[in-house]
Order: structure tokens, then sequence, then C-alpha cells
């Protein structure tokens, strides 16, 4: 159970009781906020100032009870403010209830605030989809929706163009699963508009489990040919070599354009995708993000490079983005493939976990990468900024780790601090500069800590960085 601490956003719980109708109160209530016809993701209510969400894991010190919460922290004039932290629960302490999806930020009812969509259950089985609505005065306590039994929030996104957002289920389980019990479930599809009690307007089932073999296991959206329909990227991990009952013409990788009925494959990239995304451990987990500034939708790839001798294993990193383009993604401007710099070109795992955000606020788009495995996996975040030509790049790169000159707070000595950001960029402080989050499990003496790294004109800038901790919004990280 120890690695959930490293997988998890942030750790710690409330001890709930497993009532989704019941959040915690927080101290103070956030700003009062207003609706807008394309909210901003990252404001639940409105206001101007970007809200954290985390999901957040907890252990007793013999490691027998486990539980997870869902943490949002508001933003406000002087950045995230702690003491409006509200708190859902996954389940009852102890009965090992994870969040087996999401939570995905989206406006599901149309109202023009931000919600948050959910699924909980045991392990990766969902017992119930649910969501916090936005308004206001910030989220509501999370409600079960009306779906069917099992549905798993993987992706909300408007398939069919119609201008409602829509919820996808690629399915779960099979052959391919090491842990899975039984055969693949089929994919669903549940069509928007919803109203508040969650029923859909219709639905369409989805067969994406390879004959059963091998499920999605991320599904990534964005519209990347800017007609309206979005469409998915679905990665798939498995282990077919030892496997003599494995179909062939399995794929690592899957590419869907959606539409009225379903989603309909499309293969031209899948390829190009898996190439870049795949490794010996499975493929890694790709983003969406306008990266050139276009106002059409961008595929991040975080990438493996052959830099060693051919009979090795792929050695070096890079971050490789596909642009979008209405003839489709990858169709106009050349890719971009960026390595990093200060050897990085030799960290296998650069260009882990990107996003999208103005830092610098330049008014063009930068990236942020992790490198988790940086000395002896401390852990490093990297800032690629926009350059001159309207895409980001290694040219004056940043980068912030554990022992960066300026950071508050104590790194625990013996490295391990894990020290990553947590997409999505957020402007927490409504300076129009955006704001990366770390949390690092084994800081202040395994207490662990929240960094904010907050955007200025000069990237980032660690005398600037806030820090507190899980306890200070009320979840610390040992269960008692």
């Amino acid at each position: 159970m120890a690695s959930l601490l490293f997988a998890s956003l942030a750790a710690g719980c409330g001890g709930g009781d497993g009532s989704s109708d019941r959040p915690s109160t927080a101290e103070r209530k956030p700003g009062v906020g207003k609706p807008s016809e394309n909210p901003d993701p990252g404001d639940f209510n409105g206001d101007g100032y970007d809200d954290y969400m985390g999901v957040v894991t907890s252990q007793s010190k013999d490691k027998e009870r486990v539980a997870e919460t869902l943490v949002v922290v508001y933003g406000s004039p002087g950045g995230l403010d702690t003491a409006s932290a509200q708190r859902t629960s996954a389940g009852k302490e102890g009965s090992f209830f994870y969040f087996a999806s999401g939570p995905l930020r989206t406006d599901l009812d149309g109202d023009g605030f931000t919600d948050l969509v959910g699924s909980r259950g045991e392990g990766d089985t969902s017992r119930e989809t649910f969501a916090l609505f936005g308004g206001p005065r910030g989220l509501s306590a999370a409600r079960p929706l009306d779906v069917p039994d099992g549905f798993r929030a993987q992706a909300a996104a408007d398939f069919d163009g119609d201008g409602s957002v829509d919820l996808l289920d690629g399915g779960h389980g099979g052959a391919g699963d090491p842990s899975a019990t039984e055969a693949g479930t089929d994919g669903l599809l549940l069509y928007g508009p919803f109203d508040r009690k969650g029923t859909p307007k219709r639905q369409a089932g989805l067969d994406l489990g390879q004959s059963g073999y091998a499920t999605p296991g991320t599904a990534t959206t964005g519209d990347f040919d800017a007609d309206g329909r979005a469409e998915v990227v679905f990665t798939y991990r498995f282990d077919s070599e030892e496997d003599e009952s494995a179909p062939s013409g399995l794929h690592t990788v899957g590419v869907y354009e959606g539409g009225a009925d379903g989603l309909v494959r499309d293969t031209r990239l899948e390829s190009r995708i898996s190439e870049a995304l795949d490794t010996q451990d499975g493929p890694r987990n790709p983003a969406t993000g306008d990266a050139d500034g276009d106002g059409v939708d961008d595929l991040l790839l975080p990438t493996q490079l052959d830099v060693a001798p051919a009979d090795m294993p792929r050695t070096g990193g890079a971050l490789t983005i596909l642009y979008g383009a209405e003839s489709g993604l990858g169709s106009g401007r050349p890719e971009s493939m960026i390595e990093g710099k200060g050897g990085e070109k030799r960290r296998i795992d650069f260009g882990s976990s990107p996003a999208v955000g103005d830092v610098n606020g330049d008014g063009k788009p930068d990236v942020v990468v992790n490198t988790p495995g940086f000395r002896r996996h401390d852990g490093k975040v990297t800032l690629l900024p926009g350059g001159s030509r309207g895409v980001p790049s290694a040219d004056g790169e940043q980068t912030v780790d554990a022992e960066t000159e300026g950071l508050p707070g104590t790194p625990n000595p013996y490295y391990w601090n894990a020290f990553h950001h947590r997409p999505p960029l957020l402007d927490v402080d409504g300076d129009d500069h955006a704001d990366a989050i770390v949390f690092g499990p084994l800081y202040e003496k395994r207490k662990g800590a929240y960094l904010v790294l907050r955007g200025t004109d000069d990237g980032f800038d660690a005398e600037k960085v806030r820090l507190f901790t899980p306890e200070d919004i009320g979840v610390p990280l040992r269960l008692k």
C-alpha cells in the first residue's frame, strides 16, 4: 500500500462515513461567482480564480487501513485558501474504497458552472458515479448520477457535436489485465444533456475491448479538427508475448472520432502515436492542450527516444506534440519534438504529465512537464516556454526540484521526494499567470506538503512559492 502515497495527488482523509450527500464543512466559503457561456474548467464557482482538486490517499501506520478523499481548495486573490477546503470520501475508512476514475472537470448540466464528475468503488469496479455540481458559492455535495450500474466515467466531452457534454466508459477487465477476474466489458457512451439527477438523453454501446482481451486504460479527448465533435485517444496496457490465447492484431493505441451513434475508429495516426508512447511497461499517458495558441486542441505525447545502441532499450525522453488543424490532427503545422537540455536527453521519463498554460504571462502557451525518475525518484518540474515560432521549445527552459534554492519547506534528505506537478495548470490567484501545484509526500518529515509554483513574468519564482500541508486542509497523511 505504500505505493499509493506516490500515486495519489496528495494524501489524507477526513475519515468519512462514505455518505455521498454530506461533504465536510469548509471554515470559509469561496467568493461568489457567476455563470459563463464557456466556463473555465479550472474555476468551479465562476469567481475568476481557479480551484485545486486532488484525489488523496491516506493510510494507518500499520498499513491495514486505507482511505481516499476528494479534496477541493478554492482560489482567491491571495492564492489557494486553505480554509475553504472541501472534502468528499470515497467510502468508509478501512473498506478499501477508491475513486475508480476521474474526477473530471466539465459542465455536465450546462448551467455555466464547471462540475466534478467521477466514479468510486472497490479497485477499478465502480459502485457509484457521482457529480459535485458547480455554482456561485462552489461545489455541491456529491450526488449519485442516474447511470447504468458499473458505469465508470473515464472521459467527458461533446462527442456528437450537439453542444452538450457526454460521458464515456471504455469498459474494464479482460484477459490482458493480470488483475482482472472476468472478461472485458463493452464500453458505453452516455449522451447529454444530463439533468440534475444525472439522467442522460440516450446511450450507445461501444466495442473497444479487442475481442474482450484488453479494455482501455486511459481515454484522452480533444477536438483536434475543430469540427465540434470530440475525438478520443485510448491507450491499452497488456503483455501478450507469453499468452498463447492473445488474439492477433492487438493495438496499444486506438483513435476514435465522435459521432451521433457512438465512436468511429480512425487508424491513420495510431502507429505514429504508438511509436511515441510505447515503452516496455506499456504506453505512457498522452494529454490535450492548445500548445500553439491557434484555438485548436493539440495532442501531447511523452516519448521515449533511442539514444542507446540499437540492441539496448530506449533510454532517452522527449515530448512530442502533434498539432491539431481543421484538416485533421497532424495535418497542419509540423510536429514538435522537445528533448530538454542539461542532460535531460538521458532521462527516459522526461516529458511526463504535460500540461499547457501561460506561466510567464506573455500571451503564448507554455508547457510544463515532469521528470519523475530524476535524482533517485526525487523528481523535477520543467517549464518549456512558448517561443517566437508560436510553439513551446527547450530554449529558455526552467527547472525546479526539491533542492532548488529559495523553496520553502524541508524535503526528504534521502531523495524519493516525488517532486511532480499535478495537471492541470491553474491560475489560482487571478493574475493571468498559470501556476503549477506540486505535492511532496515525504516533505516536512513525511507529513507531506503542497507547493504552489506561482507563475511570474520570469517563469516560476522559488522565492514566491507557497507551501501548505495536508493537515492545513484537514487531511493528514496518517490515519489514527
